[in-house]
């Protein structure tokens, strides 16, 4: 089964939280974080797979959301010096959105709770974690940040109190 990733793995992998947005867009500074590290061969394999994947993963929900290519993004990614550089690329070349429709679309994102086939794919994935919260109340963003040592069960379970 794959383990929780330590603190120690995300320093060294330096990916931004799938909260983080960019001009609006949130996911856009992870896909960033996550072309340019595959491309210098320093992203764990174990994400290889999902990079700029079309389909339901979240690569796949910003390409569509966004309406652009994965090569010419990811081309516009190995490209550009900064992320502004991207940002530019993408409000050029993605379908027209207003901030509202940015926000609606990131709140949408954040509230999506999995079914039950995704909730026993994560109960196999994350036996530790099932036996400590309903796993099911989790959004993939917070399972992703519960990952990746940027959110605590403390953290979480003081949240949901609030």
């Amino acid at each position: 089964m794959k383990p929780m990733m330590n603190m120690n793995d995300i320093q060294k992998i330096r990916l931004r939280s799938p909260r983080a947005s960019l001009g609006g867009y949130v996911l856009l500074p992870r896909l960033i974080d996550k072309v340019r590290l595959l491309a210098e061969r320093q992203l764990p394999q174990d994400y290889w797979s999902n990079v700029l994947k079309a389909g339901n993963t979240l690569d796949g929900r910003f390409l569509t959301y966004a309406g652009v290519d994965a090569e010419g993004l990811r081309q516009a990614i190995l490209s550009s010096q900064t992320d502004e550089d991207v940002l530019v690329w993408i409000q050029t070349h993605a379908k027209p959105t207003t901030a509202e429709d940015n926000r609606a679309w990131a709140e949408q994102l954040a509230a999506y709770r999995p079914d039950e086939s995704v909730v026993e794919y994560r109960k196999r994935m994350y036996p530790e974690l099932a036996s400590i919260i309903d796993i099911a109340l989790l959004s993939v963003f917070d399972l992703i940040d519960l990952d990746e040592g940027r959110l605590s069960l403390n953290q979480l379970r003081k949240s949901s109190v609030d």
